[in-house]
C-alpha cells in the first residue's frame, strides 16, 4: 500500500496561532506556507511514524486537536470525561497517558446532571466529546476552546439507551484559554461544571440528542456557523418507523443555537438501515463537516447500527454559482449514491469502523481519526479502539451525487481499512 500517496499533501491551513481548526470550521486564509503556532517550532517539523493504524485502546468516539506543538485527544468515557495530551501523536496510547490520570469532567461533582435529570441522578454514558475552537470573530466575548458531549442518565434499571428522557447535549469550556483545560461553565466560569444546550429561545434541549459538532459557510449570502447534531423519531413505534436524522441550525453561540432546526438528511439508503429492528432505530448519526481546497464542503455521517455494518456516508453543500445553497434546506445537500465511502464491513480485523473526526499535522497533512471493534482469531472483542489514517479529496471523481468529488479513506476509498501493519506518517513541530 502506498501510504506516501495517500498522506500527499494537500493546500490545508494549518491552525494560525491556534486561532481556526481548519478540520472542523474550515479555513479563514490559505498561506501557501502554513503557519505554525507560537511555541510549535517556527515552522520547522521533523517526520515522525506510527506502526499500524492503531492509535490507542479502549477509546470510543475520538477527537483530536493539533496546538502549539501538542496533540491533544478527547474519547467518550463511562462517566467521566479524559482528555490525553502529547507532541509525539504515537505516544497517545492507553499505556502512556492513562484515563483516570487526566480526567478534565467528573459527571459525579457536576451539579447539572441533578438539575437536567433530577436528585439523584448518575451518569453513565459521556457521549461524543469533540473539542473545537472558536475566535473572537466567531463569538464575540465567548472566544475559547470547548468540549461539547451528551450526558447519558443511569437510572439503575439499564434504561439509559432505552429512555429520551436520559440523554441531554453539554458544553464545557477551557477556563485557561488553551486546549489543555481545566474545563468548566462557560457562564459562571465554575470548574467542573457544565452548561447545557439551549435552543434558539434560550431553552435547554428536552430531546434526545447526541453528536453536536459545527459547520462553517466561509462566505456568500449563509456565510456563518452551523450547529449539527442528530435526534430522533418514533421511539417505541415499531421497525421502519425509529430512526435517527441529522438536524442543522444557525449558531449563535457554542451552547446555543439562533434558528429553528431542519434536517439534513434520514436514512433513505439501505446500508444505512442495516441492523435496525422494533427495538433499535435505523440510524444516521455524527455530521463532521470537511472542506475541500476549492470551496467545496461535504458533511460525513455514520449510518447503519454500530453493532451491525457501521460505516461513513457522504453529502455535499450544492453551489449556486460563486455561492453555496441554503444548508437549511435538505434538498441544498446530495447524498452520494455510492455510499458507504469507509466501511469495515470487508476487513478481517475490525468492524463497526465509525465517528471519525477530521485534524491535521504540523505540516498541514489531513488525517481522520475513527473507532472501530478489534477481531482477534476471529471473535469481536468487546471494547472499541481508536485508529488514525490519512485522507484525501478526488476532485476528479465527479457524478450527479457527488458534484464536487468524492472523499477517499482508507485505501483510497476501497471500503476497506489499511492493514493493520501500515504506517503513518505524520509531521510534528520541532522546537
Amino acid at each position: 500500500m502506498r501510504l506516501d500517496l495517500i498522506t500527499a499533501v494537500i493546500a490545508a491551513g494549518l491552525f494560525i496561532c491556534c486561532s481556526q481548526e481548519e478540520h472542523r470550521l474550515g479555513p479563514v486564509t490559505r498561506p501557501d506556507t502554513p503557519a505554525v503556532p507560537p511555541g510549535g517550532g517556527g515552522g520547522k517539523t521533523a517526520e515522525a511514524t506510527l506502526d499500524g493504524t492503531l492509535l490507542r485502546t479502549s477509546a470510543a468516539d475520538p477527537s483530536i486537536a493539533y496546538c502549539n506543538g501538542v496533540f491533544y485527544m478527547t474519547m467518550t468515557g463511562s462517566s467521566n470525561i479524559a482528555m490525553v495530551s502529547d507532541k509525539d501523536l504515537s505516544k497517545l496510547t492507553t499505556a502512556a497517558h492513562s484515563n483516570s490520570s487526566n480526567l478534565i469532567y467528573k459527571s459525579a461533582s457536576d451539579p447539572s446532571v441533578e438539575e437536567i435529570f433530577g436528585s439523584g441522578a448518575k451518569i453513565n454514558g459521556t457521549w461524543s466529546p469533540e473539542i473545537h475552537f472558536f475566535s473572537e470573530e466567531d463569538c464575540p466575548g465567548n472566544s475559547g476552546w470547548y468540549i461539547v458531549f451528551a450526558l447519558r442518565m443511569d437510572d439503575g434499571n439499564g434504561n439509559g439507551e432505552k429512555s429520551a428522557a436520559y440523554i441531554r447535549p453539554v458544553v464545557l469550556k477551557s477556563l485557561s484559554g488553551t486546549p489543555a483545560g481545566p474545563y468548566g461553565d462557560p457562564v459562571t466560569g465554575r470548574e467542573g461544571k457544565t452548561r447545557r444546550f439551549l435552543d434558539a429561545n434560550g431553552d435547554p434541549f428536552t430531546a434526545w440528542a447526541i453528536g453536536v459538532s459545527f459547520l462553517r459557510i466561509p462566505t456568500g449570502k449563509y456565510k456563518g456557523i452551523y450547529a449539527t447534531w442528530v435526534d430522533e423519531v418514533g421511539r417505541g413505534e415499531g421497525y421502519g418507523k425509529f430512526y435517527q436524522r441529522i438536524r442543522i441550525a444557525k449558531f449563535s453561540k457554542p451552547w446555543q443555537i439562533a434558528s429553528e432546526a431542519s434536517t439534513i438528511t434520514t436514512p433513505t439508503q439501505a446500508w444505512e438501515q442495516k441492523g435496525a429492528s422494533s427495538t433499535l432505530p435505523m440510524v444516521v448519526e455524527g455530521g463532521t463537516a470537511v472542506y475541500g481546497d476549492h470551496g467545496e464542503i461535504f458533511l460525513t455521517y455514520c449510518g447503519s447500527g454500530y453493532w451491525s455494518d457501521y460505516g461513513q456516508g457522504q453529502l455535499t453543500l450544492k453551489r449556486v454559482g460563486d455561492d453555496y445553497a441554503d444548508p437549511l434546506k435538505e434538498d441544498s445537500w446530495v447524498k452520494y449514491s455510492k455510499n458507504p465511502i469507509f466501511s469495515s464491513v470487508k476487513s478481517s480485523d475490525l468492524r463497526g469502523a465509525g465517528h471519525v473526526f477530521f485534524f491535521t499535522d504540523a505540516a498541514g497533512k489531513r488525517f481522520f481519526c475513527y473507532h472501530a471493534y478489534p477481531y482477534v482469531g476471529g471473535v469481536k472483542q468487546n471494547s472499541r479502539n481508536a485508529y488514525i489514517e490519512p485522507y484525501t479529496i478526488d476532485y476528479d471523481d465527479k457524478s450527479d451525487t457527488a458534484p464536487q468529488g468524492v472523499i477517499k479513506f482508507g485505501l483510497l476509498g476501497t471500503g476497506v481499512t489499511a492493514p493493520v501493519d501500515s504506517r503513518i506518517t505524520w509531521n510534528k513541530a520541532v522546537n
